[in-house]
Order: C-alpha cells, then sequence, then structure tokens
C-alpha cells in the first residue's frame, strides 16, 4: 500500500515540477491528463478495492476518467 501512496504522490509532484521548470502550458496540459488517468486507475483498483469486482463493474468504476479526460482533450483541441 505505501507504494500505491508513493505513485500517487509522484504523480500529483510531476505537474508542480514541470510548471516550476518552465514546462509549456500545453505540455503541462496533456501531462496532467495523462496522469488522472493513472491515478483514477489507482485509486479504483486499490483504494476502492474493486480488482476484486465483477468485470462490469471495475469498467464502470474505471472508464469515467478516460472519458472525462477524453472530452477535455477534444475541447483542448479545438481552443
Amino acid at each position: 500500500m505505501l507504494a500505491i501512496y508513493i505513485a500517487l504522490m509522484i504523480c500529483t509532484m510531476v505537474p508542480v515540477l514541470a510548471m516550476q521548470a518552465g514546462a509549456n502550458p500545453s505540455l503541462l496540459i496533456w501531462l496532467v491528463f495523462a496522469l488522472v488517468v493513472v491515478k483514477a486507475a489507482l485509486l479504483v483498483d486499490h483504494f476502492m478495492e474493486m480488482r476484486k469486482a465483477p468485470p462490469g463493474w471495475r469498467f464502470a468504476a474505471q472508464a469515467w476518467a478516460p472519458i472525462v479526460v477524453a472530452a477535455l482533450a477534444v475541447i483542448q483541441l479545438f481552443n
């Protein structure tokens, strides 16, 4: 469980460090989008304990983040 906490902290720190290093804002947006999907998968599997859930429930719980990120990415592309 400690490894999951560390992974979540790293996923939170990476965009902040990239921003402080002067990364392009467009790159930061895509970095955050990718890390949201990773963090959501970790949270669903480990903290919601959906690893052992029936496949349909697990898919439903994990599908929301990529769907929301994809919608936001489309909006970002056309802005």
